[in-house]
C-alpha cells in the first residue's frame, strides 16, 4: 500500500489534474518525462499520489503542458 499523505486528497486532484491535461495533448507519460527531464516512473508516482512532490516539480510539470501552476492546483 502506497503511503498515506496528510494532503492526500490534494495530492490526488493535482495528480488527475496532470493525467487530464496531459491526455488532453495526446502525451504520454514517457513524454512529460522528456519534456520534464523527470523519471518516468516520478510522473507515474506524481499522477497516482504516491509522492508528495515540492512546487519546483509541479512547475516544471505545468510549463511542460502549457498550463499555469494554478490550474493544477
Amino acid at each position: 500500500m502506497a503511503k498515506q499523505y496528510r494532503d492526500q486528497k490534494y495530492l490526488e486532484k493535482v495528480g488527475k489534474r496532470i493525467v487530464a491535461q496531459r491526455e488532453r495533448m495526446g502525451i504520454s507519460q514517457e513524454m512529460l518525462a522528456e519534456l520534464t527531464g523527470l523519471d518516468t516512473r516520478q510522473i507515474g508516482r506524481i499522477e497516482r499520489a504516491e509522492n508528495n512532490s515540492s512546487i519546483s516539480l509541479i512547475k516544471k510539470i505545468a510549463d511542460s503542458l502549457k498550463i499555469s501552476i494554478s490550474e493544477l492546483l
